[in-house]
């Protein structure tokens, strides 16, 4: 994924802008995904289905901090996906930084047929599978606990878990102050397999950063970036269907004031290939 220009600019981490305040100092309150909760005396907030067969089913979370996307995001995105008819019996889900599963499970309940669950925690694994379960799509979800990162670049092994030869849909919804959005969209543009044509990319990402480009590497076109509070949802497309046209006025230029060398969390990122243990659940 290095190497080529992709129309991608060169990212780095965000600072450590937003921090975790609930008992504790500032410094100290700091909360990395996947890590368990410290100090936080306030209960996570619950996290529920909003539409279709699984409406309003309570989803599990596991006793680590995740930073879940927010309800009203979640609504605003699957109303932007059923304009393009993707969430369809014959279309296939990719949910990378998973959490709860929350995602790939709305998705699901919206009509996707199938949907892999990508997340380097263990316990959040653990507890996407109880969440199809729970939904009754355990026959439905594919659940790896690797990198998104690992799955970019090999999608192979995900793909045959659905037996599926590519992804309608892939959603990125990582920890702002943990990635370098830069690297997950060129390794997501130079995969040759992990798209189909048509495909959607949804990706959340900080208000700091200003815009994500309209384009990215010639493949993927801008249709949606919307903002919902501190949160931005960027919504791209490879190869668009008739009928439905990109919105270039929507993106704007990314902003650097925000990013930094982040040496302190690079030290807390996992190697890319690490930990590529795959759950499954169901009879997929």
């Amino acid at each position: 994924a290095g190497g080529a220009d992709f129309g991608v600019k060169k990212m780095g981490l965000l600072a450590n802008i937003v921090r975790q305040k609930r008992g504790g100092d500032a410094r100290g309150s700091v909360k990395v995904q996947g890590k368990k909760w410290e100090n936080l005396v306030a209960k996570p907030p619950t996290i529920r289905v909003s539409g279709g067969t699984a409406k309003g089913r309570k989803l599990s979370r596991p006793d680590v901090y995740l930073r879940p996307m927010m309800g009203k995001v979640k609504e605003a995105l699957f109303s932007i996906l059923r304009e393009y008819n993707i969430l369809r019996e014959d279309a296939t889900c990719l949910d990378t930084f998973s959490g709860c599963g929350s995602v790939g499970i709305e998705a699901l309940s919206q009509g996707m047929g199938q949907a892999v669950f990508v997340d380097y925690s263990k316990p959040a694994c653990k507890v996407i599978e109880q969440n199809l379960v729970h939904c009754g799509f355990g026959d439905r979800g594919a659940v790896f606990c690797t990198t998104a990162q690992a799955v970019y670049d090999k999608p192979e092994e995900a793909l045959a878990a659905v037996r599926r030869g590519s992804f309608d849909l892939v959603t990125i919804t990582p920890p702002y102050e943990e990635v370098d959005y830069s690297d997950l969209l060129k390794r997501i543009i130079s995969s040759e397999k992990l798209l189909s044509d048509g495909a959607v990319v949804v990706v959340e990402y900080p208000v700091e950063l200003g815009s994500l480009p309209g384009r990215i590497g010639g493949r993927l076109v801008g249709m949606r970036n919307r903002k919902y509070g501190r949160t931005m949802l960027a919504v791209y497309s490879l190869n668009p269907p008739t009928g439905i046209e990109p919105r270039p006025s929507e993106f704007g230029e990314l902003r650097t004031t925000y990013l930094e060398a982040g040496k302190d969390l690079e030290k807390e990122a996992p190697p890319v290939a690490a930990r590529k243990t795959v759950r499954r659940k169901g009879g997929i």
